[in-house]
């Protein structure tokens, strides 16, 4: 008889888990994606030649570079890692040899809030990071460059090269 209500119990635990494997995140109805639209991947390449010391990242989280203020309870800390941490960046520029966030870059484009764009912007510059931002349309590798070498603090060297060179890529 034990023998027989181990059996069952057993039975009864691993229908349990069949039954939830179909209810697991494996299950969800999802598709792919792509990772950029096809101007961003070009626009992605003018970084890459522009500032070839830093490493491009491309639709990065704010929860992987930001974290809630030190010193907060934890539901303010919750609350203030929720405001932001599934929000995206468009580019993030990390120099190669430290691993340091050189820059922001957001291509602004008609799905963008000015309004909203300026507090992610105070936001993050509290953290002392520094954003640029491209306005949207015709991007070239001679704008963005002269964009990135008019904005990126001074300390922040970008290798010079020709225009002629420049305007090639």
């Amino acid at each position: 008889m034990e023998l027989v209500l181990v059996a069952v119990a057993l039975l009864l635990v691993l229908l349990a888990l069949v039954g939830r494997a179909g209810r697991g995140i494996g299950s969800l109805p999802v598709r792919s994606a792509p990772l950029m639209t096809k101007r961003e991947r070009i626009v992605c390449g003018f970084f890459e030649r522009a500032v070839p010391q830093a490493r491009v990242h491309a639709q990065v989280s704010m929860g992987a570079i930001l974290r809630p203020a030190a010193g907060l309870d934890r539901s303010r800390s919750t609350t203030v890692r929720n405001r932001f941490s599934s929000k995206r960046i468009d580019f993030l520029l990390e120099d190669r040899a430290s691993g340091a966030i050189i820059a922001i870059v957001e291509l602004d484009d008609r799905t963008h809030n000015a309004r909203q764009d300026a507090e992610r912007d105070r936001m993050t510059a509290r953290a002392g990071y520094t954003t640029i931002r491209l306005p949207a349309g015709h991007q070239t590798a001679l704008s963005v460059r002269e964009t990135l070498l008019g904005t990126l603090p001074p300390h922040q060297p970008i290798p010079t090269a020709s225009r002629r060179s420049a305007a090639r890529v």
